[in-house]
């Protein structure tokens, strides 16, 4: 052969599951050199004959197989001169016309030790006899000797002496045999494209490969037809009890495989594998046939034009892939509602346990969408990958109903009011649910934050550790960024106030000098700058205040007591600073001082020193965990809030939300 045939039987990958596709290639081989015939496979036949080894166990009168190797006889052309040449090619290209790889026959000696070939073919309008040993160390060895002999056409490929580890992956029985060899070649008994077939072993009844087709195997076969884009095609699929298999979906085309993909890929809620009520693993093999697939196979039998979503140039009469495989899963669900009863009541309860710390998924629960969430989600997945999960459906509902409801307005000029109004009804609850599944969303991201703050200041006092005020500081507001350069789910001022989230221009450790409109002042850098150009916020409103509000957030490490001034007193220069430093608005136009107003946050724990600091200069909280003062010229005011005190004000602030959505059980 022209190649090193060590080398490639050694880099051939052949699981044990793998250890009867030998036969599988012996097999497809004889069907090959029928169909080559060109009279119509009725005319031929193939004969298999399974060899056992003759040890203790069958001298015993055990029946079981100890398979040692097999027999497959046909007559079809066989070895001629022509095929003899491909078959001495490493990777021949004889066979590509009909899908062959060129390297199947060299399983034959991954698994057997002792292969041997007999051919009784046509050359010159005589009978001639091709016999060889195919084997690693003599490769072909008399295959070149040819001779004229008086006998019916007939090819025979026998394997014997088994590699002890391929052993397990045979069957002991002939059924499970048979079954396992009309399972491979499913889609060309079900179309009955193959020559008759049968099956042998010494000691055993001989079995018709298609009458046990018939028998055992095709009523456990639903079909179904249907139509797509004015072609019909028919549909059948198989359970198949072999638990090493997976679920499988072959598009097929004149009676032969052309395409096989994971049937999981485009029908996640299948589970691995089913189980049948003993408790018997079994998969789904589906095969599509139709007009449509025959008419666009390639001559090679490899691949069948379809339209894809992202063809520029589409040619014209195809159907498009993923629409197709759509309307084959549209087919196909109905046939599988038994099968899928368990799989989906457990999903839907692992979902509805997950959902409870997952409000914002909750709307998925409902009867409107369980049908997509069963289809969409794949069973058995861990809480993160079914968050991912659940997200994608969530969001792909989000854009349904944003569609329909630019389509219900369009329809607005065209429809009566009574059409328009029932149509903007049916849209409208579905967007209502939407929304509450965002805004549970949103709840719970503000439930995750105070939780995370919380557990923070826990910990840290639970091992006489406090974290640094920068961890606390980026759970509120990134550090070194703008609010030009950080999305509204990433800041988290509600806790410290609502109103911070609705501000101008808001920076986090930024020099006071580089703001826009601020390049008169200090190279300062507050914790927290916002800027609220006509929209001045504090405790009271003024009259004529139309300036703006200037608010200044300043973090202190959680516990520190070594103050030996009022820490609120940077706060209160930098409002000086801003005052006297030629501010701008958005315009560039000078904003008068007198119109501003200042608001201060001091985030800190109120330690004996902070205490001592502040006693008799600012009025204390009724909940004792806070300070006020108002600014000497009444233009706003300072606050001094312990850490404690912003999670429980922010957890009463958003109590009642909590508690609708069923979140207040994790604080504290």
């Amino acid at each position: 052969m022209q190649a090193n045939i060590k080398g490639l039987v050694d880099r051939l990958e052949l699981g044990n599951s793998k250890a009867m596709m030998p036969l599988f290639e012996a097999i497809s081989n004889s069907m090959d050199a029928i169909e080559e015939c060109g009279d119509g496979y009725i005319n031929h036949s193939i004969l298999i004959e399974v060899f056992s080894q003759q040890d203790l166990i069958t001298e015993s009168g055990d029946t079981s197989l100890v398979v040692d190797g097999f027999k497959v006889l046909d007559d079809g052309v066989g070895f001629t001169d022509k095929n003899t040449q491909s078959f001495r090619e490493a990777h021949t290209f004889s066979k590509i016309s009909i899908g062959g790889k060129g390297v199947g026959r060299f399983t034959l000696l991954k698994v057997f030790s002792d292969v041997h070939i007999r051919s009784v073919f046509e050359c010159d309008e005589k009978h001639c006899l091709r016999e060889f040993v195919f084997s690693i160390e003599n490769e072909l060895k008399g295959a070149d000797n040819v001779q004229v002999i008086n006998e019916p056409r007939t090819t025979q490929v026998s394997a014997r002496r088994i590699n002890s580890k391929y052993q397990k992956g045979w069957p002991s029985d002939i059924e499970t045999i048979a079954e396992r060899i009309v399972t491979h070649f499913l889609i060309r008994f079900a179309a009955r494209s193959c020559p008759p077939m049968k099956l042998e072993s010494k000691g055993m009844a001989e079995l018709d490969l298609h009458k046990f087709f018939n028998l055992k195997i095709l009523n456990h076969i639903q079909e179904q037809t249907f139509e797509f884009e004015k072609y019909f095609f028919g549909l059948q699929a198989y359970r198949h009890k072999d638990g090493r298999s997976r679920h499988v979906l072959h598009l097929c085309a004149n009676g032969r495989e052309v395409i096989t993909i994971k049937l999981r890929d485009i029908l996640p809620e299948l589970p691995d594998k089913f189980t049948d009520e003993d408790g018997k693993p079994y998969t789904l093999i589906v095969l599509v046939t139709g007009e449509y697939l025959d008419a666009k196979c390639n001559l090679e039998r490899t691949k069948i034009s379809f339209a894809l979503d992202n063809d520029l140039d589409i040619e014209e009469g195809l159907i498009n892939q993923g629409q197709f495989y759509q309307e084959v899963m549209n087919v196909l669900r109905p046939l599988l509602v038994d099968d899928l009863k368990a799989t989906n009541d457990e999903k839907i309860a692992q979902i509805e346990r997950f959902v409870e710390n997952a409000p914002e998924y909750r709307a998925l629960m409902s009867s409107r969408y369980q049908d997509l969430v069963r289809q969409k989600i794949q069973p058995g997945l861990n809480d993160e990958k079914l968050d991912e999960a659940l997200l994608h459906v969530r969001r792909e509902i989000e854009d349904g109903v944003r569609k329909e409801l630019r389509d219900v307005a369009a329809l607005f000029e065209k429809e009566t009011f009574e059409q328009y109004q029932a149509r903007f009804q049916e849209v409208a609850e579905k967007a209502n649910e939407i929304g509450k599944a965002q805004l549970a969303s949103y709840v719970a991201h503000r439930r995750t934050i105070l939780d995370l703050l919380n557990n923070s200041l826990k910990k840290s006092r639970s091992d006489d550790r406090y974290p640094l005020e920068k961890v606390l500081h980026k759970m509120i507001f990134p550090m070194g960024e703008t609010s030009k350069d950080v999305f509204f789910e990433q800041q988290n001022l509600w806790v410290i106030d609502e109103r911070l989230s609705y501000h101008t221009l808001l920076t986090s450790d930024k020099k006071l000098k580089s703001i826009q409109g601020l390049e008169g002042t200090s190279g300062k850098e507050p914790d927290i700058f916002a800027f609220f150009y006509d929209s001045p916020i504090g405790l009271a409103e003024m009259d004529g205040l139309s300036g703006g509000g200037i608010v200044i957030i300043e973090f202190k490490r959680p516990g520190r007591d070594d103050y030996d001034r009022d820490p609120a007193d940077q706060v209160i220069q930098r409002f000086r600073e801003i005052s006297e430093g030629n501010v701008k608005n958005i315009d560039g136009r000078i904003v008068n001082p007198a119109g501003l107003r200042f608001t201060g946050y001091l985030i800190a724990d109120l330690t004996p020193s902070l205490r001592k600091q502040v006693y008799g200069r600012y009025e204390q909280s009724t909940d004792n965990e806070g300070y006020f003062s108002s600014l000497s010229g009444g233009n706003g005011y300072i606050e001094i809030i312990s850490y404690d005190k912003l999670i429980n004000d922010a957890l009463k602030r958003n109590r009642i939300l909590f508690d609708k959505l069923g979140l207040h059980k994790s604080l504290r």
